[in-house]
């Protein structure tokens, strides 16, 4: 029973992905009203505006049961700003590259799946990015430092990953101002990089990693900030020996 289920909502979840292609490509629908659309069970939703053609614009898939990869498809909806996929546990695979056509995408929150492979280095052609949050999965690798070629960038949360290596360096010199920086729960090893104390962070994390070295100078954030690392040191944690 659960197998039929689950097949169906994949068949749901692909027939929606081509239903927005073809709205978006329909040059048939009335000018002037906003639009949205919801599949099956109401945890898929997407929204357009026609008083730009009917381009689709967002699309928000979450809580569902799903046993899928994130289809190719996707980024024949040229006009997408937003994509959102949460807490689909059965969600495979790797992040499409499909995904660079979206020249407009400013959001991208693809968290509580269960992706595989790296952070796309690829994410860095998409210059209208402001939020990226890849939280919860179960990616690998070290963090690319071309996202700091995003001029637009302010939010990256890439917690509770399988991430190594160490925090890149041109974060710290990102063109833009980067807020929001969480990396808990990963397994990053080095330093943190002193050029990042030269930024205003509203949120900032990277406790359970496997950081060493000297804290540079962050404000306003405590001991939960940096606790359980291999050998962090200097305020709010122990003093450098």
């Amino acid at each position: 029973m659960d197998h039929k289920r689950n097949t169906t909502l994949l068949f749901s979840f692909l027939f929606f992905i081509t239903y927005l292609i073809t709205i978006a490509s329909s040059k048939d629908l009335c000018p002037g009203t906003p639009n949205t659309t919801a599949a099956p069970g109401s945890t898929l939703s997407a929204r357009g505006d026609a008083t730009v053609n009917h381009r689709v614009i967002s699309l928000s898939i979450y809580t569902v049961q799903i046993s899928s990869q994130i289809p190719p498809e996707v980024g024949d909806l040229p006009y997408l700003e937003k994509l959102m996929l949460h807490k689909i546990t059965n969600i495979t695979g790797q992040i499409p590259s499909t995904i660079t056509k979206l020249k407009y995408l400013r959001f991208i929150r693809l968290s509580w799946l269960n992706l595989t492979g790296p952070v796309p280095d690829f994410l860095s052609q998409l210059m209208n990015l402001e939020y990226l949050n890849l939280s919860f999965n179960q990616l690998s690798g070290s963090i690319p430092s071309s996202l700091a070629l995003l001029p637009k960038l302010l939010y990256v949360e890439l917690s509770r990953n399988k991430l190594t290596g160490t925090i890149p360096e041109s974060f710290g010199s990102l063109q833009t101002e980067l807020t929001y920086l969480i990396l808990s729960h990963n397994q990053l090893s080095g330093s943190i990089p002193k050029s990042l104390g030269n930024i205003d962070f509203q949120s900032f994390n990277v406790s359970y990693n496997r950081l060493c070295g000297l804290i540079p100078s962050l404000q306003g954030f405590d001991y939960y900030t940096y606790f359980h690392n291999k050998c962090l040191c200097g305020a709010p944690l122990d003093s450098c020996k």
